[in-house]
């Protein structure tokens, strides 16, 4: 697996959009920090994470990881990375990952757009 990005701060899933396939999560500064961090995975097929998580470390799994965590059929049939979240405690399969930093507050609209709930 090969490490992303890293975070040593509570996140949560903030908002999934089934219509468009987009996972939101999100860290609001509280507890000592001053920003606020989303994090974007767009073009979802699938997921496997809990509402909420002290830290988040996103790495991008080995072809090996990917067909022992979806099987050899899944692996090869949908499209997609497979990021892995924490080591392997969650993961999310979509298309790409990215992620902002600003001061916004928990309502400040997202920088990837209007989402439900951001704004």
């Amino acid at each position: 697996m090969a490490k992303i990005a890293e975070w040593e701060r509570e996140f949560q899933v903030w908002q999934y959009s089934v219509s468009h396939s987009m996972l939101l999560l999100r860290s609001v500064n509280v507890e000592g920090f001053e920003t606020r961090i989303d994090v974007l995975f767009a073009a979802v097929e699938l997921m496997h994470l809990q509402p909420n998580c002290a830290r988040l470390e996103i790495s991008e799994a080995t072809s090996a990881e990917r067909g022992q965590i979806l099987g050899d059929r899944l692996a090869t049939e949908l499209p997609g990375v497979l990021y892995l979240l924490n080591g392997g405690e969650g993961y999310v399969l979509a298309r790409r990952c990215s992620w902002h930093e600003d001061l916004g507050d928990h309502h400040a609209p997202s920088k990837f757009g209007p989402l439900r709930g951001t704004e």
